[in-house]
């Protein structure tokens, strides 16, 4: 069973949900005006929707589209558009429908000139059949965004409505026909833009919001892909954890062949999954109420906390940062390295007290701990950090890896004594966000200071120009900073650093040292054929080999893989305790999804079962092997000698005095 929610790109997400409305919008029903009568202009009857509770006032607003910034051409052609194509829209308008707070609900594309086509008359608003025209296109629009919200939910209308352009308000306000069509209250003003829309003012803040877009995931139907306006979606009613857009779909996922690829399946397994829920959701943070809904909003979060700088930017589909090299590993700034370098100035954005606190100063008390930290509540209490701050959300991939180091090596792998070890080179694949985020690493430093890391950055869509290069992040004049190893000499380097290498390739083509550790964060391993290759060069290699999933049905669909490709296993999956606080909505599930959320290790084979290289120290016979004489048991097989016991052995051997 497939379950890509939390991996899929949102930009793709939310682009194929905007094509999917726009189509249903220009396949509905035609309305009686399509006659071409004006007495039958608007035939629809009053709108027997319910007001919208949760937010009753909408929004028409009038955008103005433009060639697109040359910043974003590179996340366009990475999308497999043309910025050429986009160039054919230049002097075409779109009318959006949103409610006050930036929720989307249906959009239409006007054709170029059609501010001419209103003619003039009644104060410059039109009186022409363009107008009229124009009107019922208005008309029919927000009847759709009534009937069926790009947003999902219930059918509803507003109380009130307000539009940003005049022109369009005035043509309203001329209509006593659209007034009964859509059976709402028009804002006697215009806006006069994208701006504040008169909402109510968050605590602390002076005068309203400014009004800015939000999108939420949209759900759709896990066989069909239908999306949830045109059709309302179903949970599974035994798991609650899939939907369905109808009794067909849910039937054909449950006789879905093969049968390990079936909803009957997997139904018992994701109601287990369910259960946990709650536990995903205990956190210490105030904030912990509102980002573990069922619908969380992340864009309106974000926004709501000014998270809009730094790292933060790698969280936000919304938000593009003015420095966009920043966004390497998406967008492939073509800048040089030392721009790169400089997006990293301010990592925690807005937050400079956490900032301070996590890249200026030691910890208030010993920095060496009598026992690992287990949760985020001691951590934060060790650090003397609030439990209101969201920096949680980019500390998490850092405490994962402080968390395998102290607590689930030494239990996975006591052979190893990872505490004693003075230095640690970590291997880090596939794993893009983290590259991006390379200064909150620093804490692994404070958390583990009488060890010394190596941090090497393994994946195919690393961007580019910081293949082979090197990093080193240091403290310099009491501020930890991130500089390239070509810019700074070997003397100035500190012993407490943190070096930081970059290798853009797959993993398994990949030559060097062996790691002492390798990490992935959100690997997912059934859905990337490259870890067919990545899994059997870790089983040869033999290393302790960890990695962070979205969600249990991940962990188990990477079993299926790692069996197939090595003949090995997983662990069960553990608990991640630092587990990051942000809730990923599913679009066709509502299963509960964090990022680290869980872990597991690779299980490696028997050694025993590997085919055993001749090698000088234990040479093998060249030629056909002896068969075994009938009636007698074959010799058992010597085991290989230790170099240690070889020499014990050689001084045990008599020799003949001279």
């Amino acid at each position: 069973m497939e379950l890509v929610s939390g991996y899929r790109d949102r930009l793709i997400a939310f682009s194929e949900t905007m094509a999917q409305w726009y189509r249903s919008f220009q396949t509905c029903p035609k309305s009686h005006h399509d006659k071409g009568c004006l007495s039958d202009a608007f035939g629809y009857g009053p709108p027997r929707y319910p007001i919208d509770k949760a937010c009753p006032v909408w929004i028409l607003h009038l955008l103005d589209c433009t060639a697109p910034p040359p910043s974003a051409h590179n996340r366009l052609e990475q999308s497999d558009i043309d910025p050429a194509d986009l160039a054919r829209c230049e002097g075409k308008s779109v009318l959006m429908v949103t409610d006050a707070s930036g929720l989307p609900l249906g959009f239409d594309v006007l054709p170029q000139g059609w501010a001419g086509a209103l003619g003039g008359g009644e104060a410059a608003g039109g009186d022409g059949r363009g107008a009229v025209g124009m009107t019922q296109r208005m008309v029919k629009l927000i009847r759709r965004c009534m009937e069926a919200p790009m947003s999902g939910g219930l059918p509803r209308r507003p109380q009130t409505l307000k539009v940003n352009d005049r022109k369009l308000h005035r043509l309203l306000c001329r209509s006593e026909r659209a007034y009964k069509a859509l059976c709402v209250e028009l804002s006697p003003l215009a806006l006069g833009g994208w701006g504040p829309v008169g909402l109510q003012p968050e605590a602390g803040e002076q005068g309203p919001p400014q009004f800015s877009m939000r999108w939420p995931v949209a759900c759709y139907c896990h066989v069909c892909k239908k999306h949830s306006f045109p059709s309302q979606l179903k949970p599974c009613v035994h798991c609650k954890a899939v939907l369905y857009c109808s009794d067909q779909c849910s039937q054909a996922d449950w006789t879905r062949t093969p049968e390990d690829s079936s909803h009957q399946h997997w139904c018992h397994k994701l109601a287990i999954y369910m259960s946990h829920t709650a536990q995903l959701a205990n956190l210490p943070f105030t904030f912990a109420a509102e980002v573990t809904q069922e619908d969380f909003d992340m864009e309106y979060f974000l926004k709501k906390n000014n998270l809009e700088s730094g790292y933060w930017l790698l969280w936000s589909l919304l938000l593009r940062s003015p420095r966009y090299e920043l966004h390497t590993g998406m967008e492939q700034s073509k800048e040089p390295i030392s721009v790169w370098l400089a997006g990293h100035l301010e990592p925690f954005g807005p937050l400079r007290v956490e900032s301070d606190t996590l890249l200026c100063t030691a910890p208030h008390n010993a920095p060496n701990l009598k026992s690992p930290l287990v949760c985020w509540q001691k951590y934060f209490a060790w650090r003397g950090l609030s439990l209101a701050s969201p920096v949680a959300v980019l500390l998490s991939s850092p405490l994962s890896i402080y968390y395998i180091i102290t607590s689930l090596v030494p239990q996975d792998f006591p052979e190893l004594n990872i505490l004693k070890k003075q230095s640690l080179k970590i291997h880090i694949i596939e794993s893009y966000r983290e590259f991006n985020s390379l200064l909150v690493f620093w804490e692994l430093s404070v958390l583990l200071p009488q060890m010394s890391f190596e941090l090497c950055f393994i994946g195919e869509r690393l961007p580019p120009e910081s293949d082979e290069q090197q990093y080193i992040l240091q403290k310099t004049d009491g501020q930890v900073s991130l500089a390239s190893l070509s810019l700074s000499s070997e003397q100035r380097i500190d012993k407490k650093s943190i070096r930081v290498k970059v290798y853009r390739r797959a993993y398994h083509m990949l030559q060097g040292t062996k790691p002492d550790l390798v990490i992935g964060f959100r690997p997912a391993i059934p859905l990337h054929d490259l870890w067919l290759s990545t899994l059997p060069r870790l089983q040869s290699l033999r290393v302790p080999a960890y990695f962070c999933e979205l969600s249990e049905p991940s962990c188990e669909g990477s079993l299926q893989v790692m069996s197939s490709a090595t003949g090995g296993a997983l662990s069960p999956a553990h608990l991640n305790p630092f587990h990051c606080p942000l809730r990923i909505c599913g679009g066709d599930n509502l299963l509960p999804w964090y990022s680290n959320a869980f872990i597991f290790h690779l299980v490696y084979k028997p050694a025993a079962s590997c085919p055993v290289r001749p090698s000088l120290a234990n040479p093998q016979p060249v030629g056909p092997a002896e068969e075994p004489i009938r009636g007698q048991s074959p010799s058992p097989v010597q085991p290989k000698l230790t170099r240690k016991e070889r020499k014990q052995a050689a001084r045990n051997i008599p020799r003949k005095r001279k």
